[in-house]
């Protein structure tokens, strides 16, 4: 902007990038459910009707005899990148218990992610007067799912105020309430990142095919509701000063126990974000499948947000 013939250097412009999504939600019936192998749901497209994802459900047989229940989600286009599946289970009321409720990143090469639902099989055969209505297990998904930018747009454009005033502007309450309770768990977290750094008290080690990390189980299962399951179920890890994770590499055992003790990441890359999304996904550390998915987020779709 000009004014008296001089150009004003300051400036504050607010733009935004809208995501195309589509949603679904249906009931799933999973008939004759004492006996069955799988149940395969194809979710079509509302454009063409052609399958965008699909869905498996199949038992799989744990330990003590239990068999759980687990459920592969498929991108079957290849346009779709970050997906949102919520999965409840209905009663004979109708009424709903959420069992799975998760963000899934398609990232190249990799187009399924496999859960395992938070109730076994033989669970709901023993409360089948509660949940087996005609030996029929029923199911409501919601889903959503993102294919890519459907508009940028400017939002706000203002000149004429100095940097610092914008900054003010930009400073609400709720970020400065913010601000104090972040700083007043510093403390907390240095002490973690201490005890973590100096190998101070470790009782377990995480084995790669290299290496070996030293932690905490107490804080490897806070963290981790597949750590707490070892540790404090009947398994070999529970007594074991090892874990292996031998399919995970030094690299990302390094960055996900960074992670675990810190709640910060080191700086990814793509292929180590991968690494550590996979990782998170395994052993359910849903916060920091959730900053993973941010970062893929801001990668797939930063070359695309172009102010016009």
């Amino acid at each position: 902007m000009w004014y008296n013939n001089e150009a004003n250097n300051y400036g504050h412009c607010f733009a935004s990038t809208r995501i195309a999504v589509e949603r679904r939600s249906f009931l799933w019936s999973i008939r004759e459910f004492g006996t069955f192998r799988e149940s395969v749901c194809e979710i079509p497209s509302a454009s063409d009707e052609q399958s965008i994802m699909s869905l498996k459900f199949f038992p799989s047989s744990g330990q003590n005899s239990e068999t759980f229940i687990r459920v592969e989600v498929c991108a079957d286009d290849q346009k779709v990148k970050i997906s949102t599946f919520r999965l409840y289970l209905l009663d004979i009321s109708g009424n709903r218990t959420e069992c799975l409720n998760d963000e899934i990143v398609f990232y190249a090469g990799t187009k399924t992610a496999l859960f395992t639902l938070n109730f076994s099989k033989n669970e709901l055969i023993r409360r089948e007067n509660h949940y087996l209505p005609n030996n029929t297990l029923q199911l409501y998904c919601e889903c959503d799912f993102a294919t890519g930018i459907l508009l940028d747009d400017i939002k706000n454009i203002s000149y004429g105020c100095s940097p610092s005033i914008q900054e003010e502007n930009l400073i609400c309450d709720d970020f400065k309430a913010k601000k104090m309770r972040l700083n007043s768990t510093r403390v907390l977290k240095e002490n973690l990142e201490s005890s973590y750094k100096e190998d101070l008290l470790c009782d377990v080690n995480l084995k790669t095919k290299t290496r070996s990390f030293p932690a905490h189980r107490s804080i490897l299962s806070a963290r981790s509701r597949v750590f707490k399951a070892m540790f404090t179920h009947d398994m070999k890890e529970k007594n074991s000063e090892y874990v292996n994770v031998e399919d995970l590499n030094d690299d990302t055992v390094q960055r996900l126990l960074h992670y675990i003790y810190t709640a910060t990441l080191l700086d990814l890359k793509w292929d180590s974000a991968a690494n550590l999304y996979a990782a998170a996904d395994k052993y359910e550390i849903l916060s920091l499948k959730s900053e993973c998915s941010s970062f893929f987020k801001d990668k797939l779709f930063h070359d695309n947000a172009r102010v016009p």
